[in-house]
């Protein structure tokens, strides 16, 4: 999943949003001085990622890319959850997306002073670019993947992984809407049962 997803599966509590956007920041030991909201939303990004990596249609849509992006694969459909997530999200969420993405961005930016630098840099890049309303382009996911290959340092990636999006497009799409309810509903159950044993 990436940054839109667990936002989004967060649920209602906005520490728990901010956890799950801190997520990919915090390694390691969850840092005791975050608030324990913000803990648990951590704990949450990390569950869902374990998750994810376990869900066949998840596995399907890896496949579906070419044996030389294998590697990378995985970073592609995470951005492409998004890009379909912004795609169908009053369907999964009960709300517009830019409603969302604005509660979103108000909320990670009355928390961004405790945010890493990288963190607060990222976020200042997402809300000033409206990254979230942007993925309903999936030019958008082939910008972000082309610098995820810049950062490895192994080439020009976006393209070959864009022909596969473009060939079999109707196919990720059906993936995503098998996988996602999936961990919606267990990213709820894992929230309740974190409640319960609070």
């Amino acid at each position: 999943m990436n940054f839109l997803a667990h936002c989004a599966l967060a649920g209602d509590d906005p520490e728990h949003l901010v956890g799950g956007f801190l997520g990919d920041f915090v390694k390691g030991s969850v840092p005791t001085e975050l608030p324990v909201g913000v803990q648990t939303g951590v704990r949450l990004h990390r569950r869902l990622d374990a998750f994810s990596a376990e869900q066949p249609d998840i596995r399907r849509s890896v496949a579906r890319l070419p044996d030389e992006l294998r590697r990378v694969a995985p970073v592609f459909v995470d951005l492409l959850a998004d890009h379909f997530l912004a795609v169908h999200f009053e369907r999964m969420h009960d709300e517009p997306l830019s409603t969302f993405e604005q509660r979103a961005y108000r909320t990670l930016a009355s928390y961004r002073s405790r945010f890493p630098p990288r963190a607060q840099r990222f976020f200042d890049y997402l809300e000033s670019r409206a990254v979230f309303t942007r993925y309903v382009d999936p030019a958008t996911v082939g910008h972000a993947f082309e610098r995820v290959g810049e950062r490895l340092g192994i080439g020009a990636i976006a393209a070959p992984a864009m022909t596969a999006l473009s060939r079999e497009y109707g196919d990720f799409e059906a993936d995503f809407l098998h996988y996602y309810p999936a961990l919606k509903r267990h990213s709820q159950e894992w929230l309740a049962a974190a409640a319960a044993h609070r």
